[in-house]
């Protein structure tokens, strides 16, 4: 389904919330780091792609390994930005309200999850960068070895870290839900991972996520080479950055609900909804059952005394309708009866 389509839509008429939340953690990301700098570093070779081990690893990793505390900071105020945005629209599908009353009951609804998906995600970058790295010295050994012009070995540099960039994206996708499936079905961290790969193991999301921030690393890494003035790349991180914050946290939550075929409040209200049974203060409907009741067991009884004087009645006919038996006249066994007959007979 078209979850970037509806994630749109629904940003077309909610994008304040959003905004005004991950205006600090935008501001601070694109003065402190580059957005997409897995693939944006490219451009830092300078179009000489042959340099030593050393130059090679402060290239690809960045100022992030030298000043921690930049990472530490942006770190922060990304978790506690993606937390209220997730809370502020999960409670916008559940009961219709958007705001950003009660921000300390946001972050504590999903502060911890976000967090948890964060850190792995953070340490999944640490090893896809290293992985870059290596990709990366094995080219420059091979295609110098081999006398490769410069531009080819830009070249197939570029295209390894589109390559582990989409790889990153995919991988990454499915631990963006462990925090939905956590703080709205109550699941642990083990059982919200197998719940997520499994709610996504037959739709198609993770589009909806890799399209726009390829285009997005794409954006980035075209504004590395043209090598712009310093405050429109500082302008152009800032859109970066602000475009997605706003953008997975909300793809992420609709999705999810879409996925899960959950009901939203924002697009159908409760005096919508029709009811299973009469609300319990409605007097008429209470009088009505009362009197079903009433009479339900006034026939009830009426049936039972119908059933006995019935049972009275056979027993009556019974006992009127009997014949009785005839009694047997015993014989008359007086001594000498007949001899005296005929004595007087004789006489």
């Amino acid at each position: 389904m078209n979850y970037w389509a509806q994630t749109f839509a629904y940003l077309k008429k909610h994008f304040w919330l959003p905004l005004v939340v991950m205006l600090v953690p935008a501001v601070a990301a694109c003065l402190l780091s580059t957005p997409y700098y897995e693939v944006s570093f490219v451009a830092a070779f300078d179009y000489d792609p042959y340099r030593s081990i050393g130059e090679t690893f402060a290239i690809i990793f960045g100022d992030s390994w030298r000043h921690g505390w930049r990472v530490v900071i942006i770190s922060v105020l990304q978790v506690l930005g993606s937390s209220l945005v997730i809370s502020a629209v999960d409670r916008h599908f559940r009961t219709g309200l958007l705001s950003l009353k009660t921000p300390i009951r946001l972050l504590n609804y999903s502060i911890f999850p976000i967090f948890i998906s964060f850190a792995v995600m953070c340490m999944v970058s640490i090893v896809e960068r290293f992985v870059l790295f290596g990709l990366v010295m094995l080219v420059q050994v091979i295609f110098k070895a081999a006398s490769f012009g410069a531009v080819a070995g830009l070249a197939v540099i570029s295209l390894i870290a589109v390559a582990l960039f989409l790889a990153h994206v995919i991988i990454i996708t499915s631990m963006m839900y462990w925090a939905p499936v956590m703080f709205v079905y109550g699941y642990r961290f083990r059982d919200a991972a197998a719940a997520s790969f499994k709610l996504l193991a037959r739709q198609k999301a993770h589009r909806g996520i890799v399209f726009p921030l390829v285009i997005c690393a794409g954006l980035q890494l075209l504004v590395g080479f043209l090598q712009v003035h310093p405050a429109i790349s500082c302008a152009v991180n800032f859109v970066v950055f602000m475009f997605t914050n706003v953008y997975v946290c909300v793809y992420v939550i609709l999705s999810f609900y879409k996925i899960c075929k959950l009901e939203r409040r924002d697009v159908l209200p409760y005096e919508n909804l029709s009811l299973p049974m009469p609300l319990p203060d409605d007097k008429k409907t209470d009088e009505k059952n009362a009197k079903n009741a009433k009479n339900a067991k006034n026939a009830k009884s009426a049936k039972s005394a119908k059933s006995a004087n019935a049972d009275d009645t056979e027993r009556d006919k019974s006992h009127n309708g009997a014949v009785k038996p005839e009694r047997k006249q015993k014989p008359n066994k007086k001594r000498g009866g007949e001899g005296d007959d005929v004595d007087q007979k004789r006489r």
